[in-house]
């Protein structure tokens, strides 16, 4: 770097030039001393250069620590979809026309039954890793500015879809899902048991994968002196909030039979979610969604996903007079209730004055894990087993 030797304050100093080149030097030299304005020069770095400084430095968060398995793996498989269109994109060039550009190029991509639907969702997942790359890239100063933190979005909220939407309507319901699984061989067996204890505890399926039966005291999956809570490991930064569950008597049943289940068919594993290939690992996180798209209208007669288990918790608990804000302190929230009214929608007042339906953490019939190994002539449910 070349450096000019000014007088400051008496003594003779240093101040750099800012470039290498003998001739640049020269005229921001000559800048100086006759007062005239620098002359902005384009940068040289592209959004590729950016994507790839972001990969290279593992996708760290806003506070520069390593971000969860699960997002990490969405990070990783965005900036694959960024690459091909923005790599050659000059930083100083992006718009929000450029924008425009890639949300026409990336639904092309992307088959036309799913476009009107997926596309658009895909291009604003797509440019929000984008955006996160260009806030690391002003950290590690390759550019001055995040270009595309004010970008539009594409996805109309007139599409979105809550999880309220897919969920089971009462416990008659869950349960009868819960028993399609049961029905089938010990390898669907343990998805039955995830969709009972997401659907009584509201825990994601990636806080409910931590559940252990060895834990020990305030580790996941440990369970009070009292019996009357759940020890859990909430998912985004929210364990402070809330690190239990409370035993219901529906949840409380539920427990008992699955660890007699557990140890007849898995008694050396530590997970209460064993994987039928690896019971020294939990199931896959993404088995159980797999298995609820390949069964339809087969369970409650009409879609189920996972998370729509976590809005059936939220229905019955408002069905017993809770008020949001109580539910999102049981969900982990911290948003003091805005949370629950905003994704799982509202709720008749009457409700809140002990109006509402009360309904019940257990069906009006036998529990789900009564059908255990009754259907073993049936032939298995090959989809089901290869999810879980």
């Amino acid at each position: 770097m070349l450096f000019e030797r000014p007088w400051i304050n008496g003594r003779r100093s240093w101040r750099s030039l800012k470039t290498k080149n003998l001739k640049l030097a020269r005229e921001e030299l000559h800048r100086r001393r006759c007062g005239l304005k620098p002359v902005e020069v384009a940068s040289t770095v592209t959004c590729g250069d950016v994507i790839r400084r972001y990969q290279d430095d593992d996708y760290p968060d806003d506070q520069r620590q390593a971000r969860p398995a699960r997002a990490h793996e969405l990070e990783a498989r965005f900036c694959t979809n960024l690459l091909p269109f923005w790599d050659k994109v000059p930083v100083d060039a992006v718009t929000n026309a450029t924008c425009d550009r890639y949300c026409d190029y990336r639904v092309k991509l992307i088959r036309a039954a799913q476009a009107d639907r997926a596309g658009t969702r895909a291009v604003d997942l797509d440019l929000n890793t984008l955006s996160n790359a260009f806030s690391w890239a002003t950290r590690c100063e390759m550019v001055k500015s995040n270009p595309v933190a004010d970008r539009p979005l594409y996805h109309s909220t007139s599409k979105v879809r809550h999880c309220r939407e897919t969920m089971p309507h009462n416990s008659d319901e869950l349960h009868k899902l819960a028993a399609v699984f049961f029905a089938r061989r010990k390898n669907s067996a343990v998805l039955g048991w995830q969709t009972l204890i997401e659907g009584l505890t509201g825990l994601r399926t990636c806080e409910t994968l931590r559940l252990r039966t060895d834990a020990k005291p305030h580790e996941p999956g440990w369970i009070t002196e009292d019996g009357k809570s759940l020890c859990v490991r909430r998912a985004k930064r929210q364990h402070s909030v809330n690190p239990f569950c409370t035993v219901t008597d529906g949840l409380r049943l539920a427990l008992d039979a699955h660890a007699k289940w557990k140890l007849e068919h898995y008694p050396d594993s530590p997970w209460f979610f064993p994987s039928p290939d690896d019971a020294s690992n939990a199931v896959g996180p993404t088995a159980l969604a797999r298995a609820l798209l390949r069964l339809d209208s087969k369970g409650c007669g009409h879609k189920v996903t996972s998370h729509g288990l976590r809005a059936f918790y939220v229905l019955v608990r408002r069905s017993q007079g809770a008020t949001d804000a109580c539910i999102a302190a049981e969900l982990g929230h911290q948003t003091g209730g805005s949370t629950v009214e905003r994704v799982y929608g509202g709720i008749p007042s009457n409700w809140l004055n002990g109006g509402g339906p009360n309904l019940s953490w257990l069906p009006t019939g036998k529990p789900a894990w009564t059908m255990l190994g009754s259907d073993a002539t049936q032939e298995p449910d090959k989809g089901l087993e290869k999810a879980a």
